[in-house]
């Protein structure tokens, strides 16, 4: 079995629930520091902290309470650095609502760029597509150190 097989087989197990297709930009320089890897998880850890403070207040650091997502980081010669998410939606929260929410948070990041992309899956086959687009390989050189397991909380305790 692939590298690819096996990480689809470990979404399957752990799926995001309520999900939503996302894709955030980032901007590739910012004061002289050019985006890396290391620079991305940092940065997408900033994102994470303030959506999931703005929406959960201080059961995020006290109760761990947090939206459950699926991060991978993709860049080569020819794309932006970005990364593909399927984060939770709150089932609370309206679609609107919560788009605009993550585009807020994601501009407060020092890396976060302005081009976001968002769906709402309509049904599994476009949210199993989605993650096949995720884990192609053709703009990563190493698709296991793509997905940025830091971030990636669909398999932690809820």
């Amino acid at each position: 079995m692939s590298i690819q097989a096996h990480i689809k087989q470990f979404y399957d197990q752990h799926s995001v629930p309520n999900p939503v297709n996302l894709t955030l930009t980032e901007k590739q320089l910012v004061n002289g520091q050019k985006i890396d890897d290391l620079a991305s998880e940092q940065n997408l850890r900033h994102f994470r902290n303030l959506i999931n403070t703005k929406l959960y207040k201080n059961a995020y650091k006290r109760h761990r309470k947090q939206l459950s997502m699926f991060v991978v980081r993709e860049s080569d010669a020819t794309h932006r650095h970005h990364l593909h998410l399927v984060i939770e939606q709150p089932k609370d929260i309206e679609l609107h609502f919560f788009m605009h929410m993550v585009k807020s948070c994601w501009q407060k990041t020092k890396f976060g760029y302005n081009e976001i992309h968002f769906e709402k899956p309509a049904e599994f086959s476009r949210e199993d597509g989605w993650i096949d687009y995720c884990l192609k390989k053709r703009t990563k050189s190493d698709l296991a150190s793509s997905i940025d397991w830091a971030n990636s909380t669909c398999f932690e305790l809820r």
